[in-house]
């Protein structure tokens, strides 16, 4: 967690005054909304948990009513009290495992454009900088586990900030996930973009010396800290259930998770006050200026200035073009972080350019205001397949298994242990006494009784194929062997047709990623201010691209957009071999093949022909030199060799 008002932050590009701090009335309102807003999603966390828990825990873990003392234990606890043995076979990890594969096989990069074609260079230059911004902060891991908290809650948020970075010891873009369980935000969405989002925040939980890094500027603000949270233990923490998901599953609004924590909440609201809004039309700038006299005088005077301009030059006030104002309500994004007591560490209007929230939302899928969830549609399928193994399996154990049944008159001269010892005896020897016309199977027989009831297989077999077409990663997206007969053509087809099933969740989560991407570029754009170079692995931009510029990228638009990646195995096949095809027609040359394929050893063999051509110019260079010079610089600067005595074979 950085805190946002930083030395390095620049004003906002709009022309307009900060809004006054908050009352303490007025924070302590909207900690009560933020905290309305957390316990308002107390239930899709709680589902959120629970399909967490039959992804990766115990699916054996719902509460249920014990029918002999009422008390509330696991399923699992019950099937063990009745004497069997809770199975489970997990079959919703392959399928998110699967979805996870697909998401880091089809990499995506982002792309900028500029609006101005004239610009490209510039859109190079930026995409240049998000993909070094990418490659710091682990951004494929980091979209794994968004994509993972989003099927299982239906959910996931990521936060962008500037600053500090003490794990990576350096001041940059970082972009953060957010864990579901400490995220709130009002719940009257219904629009799936997010729009009409207006308040959202996190719970942070940080140790007392974190928070007075953080937050303890000058001394004064650093004993009012440890005033706040004077009860903070400074012992560690050691839990006996670590990393078991507790601190997510316990956690309220106002209490740490540990003892040693400080909680820290960081609320954003969108807030609104009365201003005039301006629009010069001049030069297309509009804005905001708060609605008090100060503001009307300073319209007036640049007006007034206008005027009198037009009129020295004998224009017509109707010809001039004035800035046009009006009152209006305007909208801003406010923070604050505060502690659970209603006391504020920190205040103000949004810091950033884009005059936004730091948060990106996405919630899928969104259905009328109504939260889904991808892995709760097949639970139930997943409980009958571990219903039906536990049923099967506890049939196996209490159906007779090779029953010897014996006729006790017919072992006259042995008793029973001796029988039982005998049977199980290699080379045991029985003594019987058989009556006439009886054989030995009437008097020793073993049994066999069925192993399951007819029909549990079929109905295992079932919901086996209901889970994997609920889900839509059937078969073929598993990569799983087609039946004997399949044509190739047909089963290409089942793959294509499977993967429609998730387009709407691919394509709904690459949108976030734009919106996050799009956040991350105006933060890029707004705190990068010294020019530097960028190194990024990878041939596919120019040498020029990765000097960034600042004074060139502040004041340019672009637009962002999402292109396949170059990493996928499908790209570079295909562009390898149209750069070869370029190359065997003299289309293009050895360096231009291989500055833009992506062959594991262009690099070396681009380095090598670089010196290649280093030392050939160096060799016509010293061509060009008069002998008399060339033999003096010789002698100056190459070290004596005295000569060695030749041999009478060498002399001839």
């Amino acid at each position: 967690m950085n805190k946002f008002l930083d030395k390095r932050v620049k004003a906002n590009k709009k022309s307009r005054r900060d809004s006054p701090g908050s009352t303490a009335a007025a924070a302590v309102e909207f900690l009560a909304e933020c905290a309305a807003c957390w316990n308002a999603l107390d239930e899709a966390r709680r589902k959120l948990r629970r399909s967490l828990m039959y992804s990766y825990g115990d699916q054996w873990g719902d509460y249920v009513t014990d029918p002999d003392t009422l008390a509330q234990i696991t399923e699992g606890e019950l099937i063990k009290k009745n004497g069997k043995v809770p199975l489970k076979n997990n079959m919703i990890a392959p399928i998110l495992g699967n979805i996870d594969g697909q998401l880091r096989q089809n990499l995506m990069r982002p792309v900028c454009v500029a609006r101005d074609q004239s610009e490209s260079k510039l859109g190079e230059m930026m995409s240049v900088a998000i993909e070094y911004v990418h490659d710091i902060n682990e951004m494929e891991e980091l979209d794994a586990d968004c994509m993972r908290m989003l099927l299982n809650g239906g959910m996931t948020a990521q936060r962008i900030e500037y600053g500090v970075n003490p794990s990576k010891e350096r001041r940059d873009v970082w972009v953060y996930s957010v864990n579901p369980s400490r995220l709130f935000f009002n719940t009257n969405i219904e629009d799936v973009r997010m729009w009409d989002l207006t308040c959202i925040g996190e719970l942070f939980d940080l140790p007392l010396e974190d928070l007075l890094a953080h937050f303890g500027t000058t001394p004064q603000k650093k004993q009012r800290i440890k005033d706040i949270y004077g009860n903070v233990s400074q012992s560690v923490f050691a839990g006996s259930r670590a990393m078991q998901g507790e601190e997510s599953k316990n956690m309220s609004f106002y209490s740490p998770s540990h003892t040693n924590l400080c909680r820290v909440i960081l609320g954003w609201k969108l807030e609104s006050r009365d201003s005039y809004r301006w629009n010069d039309s001049s030069n297309g700038t509009w804005g905001y200026l708060p609605y008090d006299d100060e503001s009307k005088a300073m319209l007036d005077a640049e007006n007034r200035r206008r005027i009198d301009e037009g009129a020295a030059k004998g224009m017509e006030e109707d010809e001039l073009l004035l800035v046009e104002y009006e009152f209006a309500t305007e909208r801003y994004w406010y923070y604050r972080y505060m502690t659970p007591y209603g006391d504020v560490l920190q205040e103000g209007r949004s810091p950033y350019w884009h005059g936004e929230h730091n948060y990106v939302l996405h919630l899928f899928p969104l259905i009328q205001g109504r939260l889904g969830n991808f892995v709760e549609q097949f639970i139930d399928q997943q409980r009958a397949i571990n219903r039906t193994a536990t049923l099967i399996d506890f049939i196996r154990g209490t159906s007779s298994k090779g029953v010897l049944v014996v006729d006790d008159e017919a072992f006259e001269s042995m008793s029973r242990e001796e029988v039982i010892d005998e049977y199980v005896r290699y080379n045991g020897v029985l003594f019987v006494k058989l009556k006439p016309g009886q054989s030995i199977d009437g008097v020793v027989r073993q049994y066999n009784s069925g192993a399951a009831v007819a029909g549990d297989f079929e109905l295992l077999n079932l919901q086996l194929r209901l889970i994997n077409e609920i889900s839509g990663v059937n078969s073929a997206m598993q990569g799983q062997a087609p039946k004997a007969g399949t044509p190739a053509s047909l089963y290409a087809q089942q793959i294509q047709n499977s993967s429609l099933n998730l387009k709407g969740l691919f394509d709904g989560f690459r949108n976030f990623r734009r919106r996050r991407d799009g956040k991350v570029m105006k933060t890029i754009q707004q705190f990068y201010g010294e020019r530097h170079y960028i190194d990024i692995v990878g041939t596919h931009y120019s040498e020029e691209a990765k000097w960034y510029n600042p004074d060139k990228v502040q004041n340019s638009e672009f637009d962002l957009t999402i292109s396949d990646g170059y990493n996928t195995p499908a790209y570079q096949l295909v562009a390898n071999e149209f750069l070869m095809e370029l190359f065997r027609s003299n289309a293009i040359d050895v360096k231009t093949m291989l500055e833009n394929s992506s062959y594991p050893f262009a690099t070396k063999i681009l380095e090598a022909i670089k010196r290649n051509e280093e030392q050939a110019a160096q060799g016509q260079a010293m061509e060009g030199i008069p002998p008399e010079l060339l033999s003096q610089l010789q002698q100056k600067d190459m070290p004596q060799v005295e000569e060695l005595p030749q041999t009478p074979e060498q002399s001839n």
